[in-house]
């Protein structure tokens, strides 16, 4: 699905290039006092483009780091089982599962947004342990209580990416970047074309415009990075529960 919106971004900035292009060549505006029209539009549209690319990245960031921090709380609880075999187990099939319809998906929270039991079965299975268990590992007990305090930190993570993920831009926010863009493309065709440069000029800034729509666009529907950003890190979570680092490990030995 991000493949496809980096496709369309990239023809709907071709399309517009060739249309605002047109724009220039074919209408010619003229007003006197042109430079102070630019000189208000651009300082808006600075401003609140600015402020809310700004917003929109420093939420794309928190996601970022709260679903990797996610990975390590799961790879932890698998490594810190592995005192207690069964369990460790039955955490690797639960883990497994988890990010197997990740990876399908291609979606880094997949299960954020779709109804997920993975976290009830993490904590059905530790609570499961039985005292025999506990009691053949001397730091298997202490262990066990921060393992319950992980799954706590799993929970509020979720919720934490639950929330920044319906933090998106309203109509009306979207309606002020529009409006205020349409002006500024609008008054750099006020500037007096004395030569074809000129024009040049104005479709490559009416462009840089467009590109920032484009750039809080997909900053806002989570697109900027593509399908890779953030994968590397399921793939090592799922490596660890599928034990390929060892046997990487056992085969350079």
């Amino acid at each position: 699905m991000k493949k496809h919106t980096t496709r369309n971004s990239i023809i709907a900035v071709l399309v517009f290039i060739i249309i605002y292009s047109v724009f220039v060549s074919q209408v010619h505006l003229f007003f006197s006092d042109y430079s102070d029209i630019i000189v208000g539009t651009t300082f808006f549209f600075t401003l609140f483009i600015g402020y809310f690319i700004t917003r929109q990245n420093d939420r794309y960031s928190q996601i970022s780091d709260q679903l990797t921090t996610n990975d390590g709380y799961f790879s932890y609880l698998y490594r810190v089982t592995s005192m207690v075999p069964r369990i460790q187990g039955e955490i690797r099939e639960v883990v497994r599962n988890h990010y197997e319809k990740i990876i399908q998906s291609e979606n880094l929270a997949y299960h954020v947004q779709n109804p997920s039991n993975s976290i009830t079965l993490l904590m059905k299975s530790l609570a499961s342990v039985t005292a025999d268990e506990l009691g053949a590992v001397a730091a298997a007990e202490g262990a066990w209580q921060f393992l319950f305090e992980v799954i706590s930190d799993l929970q509020l993570t979720r919720k934490k990416i639950l929330n920044l993920y319906s933090e998106k831009l309203v109509t009306f926010q979207w309606a002020i970047i529009y409006i205020l863009a349409l002006l500024l493309i609008v008054a750099f065709n006020f500037v007096p074309s004395s030569s074809s440069l000129v024009d040049v000029l104005k479709v490559c800034f009416g462009t840089a415009v467009f590109l920032s729509i484009i750039l809080l666009r997909q900053l806002d529907n989570l697109t900027l990075f593509g399908d890779t950003a953030g994968m590397k890190s399921v793939e090592d979570v799922m490596a660890i529960v599928t034990e390929k680092d060892a046997l990487e490990l056992a085969k350079k030995k």
